[in-house]
């Protein structure tokens, strides 16, 4: 029997998340590229930016929790909305995926 072919349609569907990259975190410098998952093993806050779309943000994690983050670096703190967050989470990793599976 052969095996099934991925369908390109729905690729994540049949394999769960793929990822194809990963690097540790040095904070407030910049990953060269765009990720898409931080994973945290010490949880805590993260503060993120996106340089494409000229964006910094803050979001809560728990111990060795992966989050869909699109971003391109961490940094150690900023004040978004008035109000100054800082990094806590340690341990961090950045992750990409590919576009597509192919066939």
């Amino acid at each position: 029997m052969a095996a099934k072919k991925f369908n390109p349609v729905t690729p994540n569907n049949e394999v769960g998340v793929y990822f194809i990259k990963s690097r540790a975190v040095t904070v407030d410098v910049p990953f060269g590229e765009t990720a898409c998952w931080i994973k945290s093993t010490v949880g805590g806050v993260i503060v993120f930016k996106n340089s494409v779309l000229g964006e910094v943000s803050v979001i809560g994690t728990e111990a060795g929790e992966a989050i869909p983050i699109v971003c391109d670096e961490i940094v150690s703190s900023a004040t978004i909305d008035g109000t100054l967050y800082t990094t806590t989470a340690t341990g961090m990793y950045w992750i990409t995926v590919p576009q597509q599976l192919t066939r």
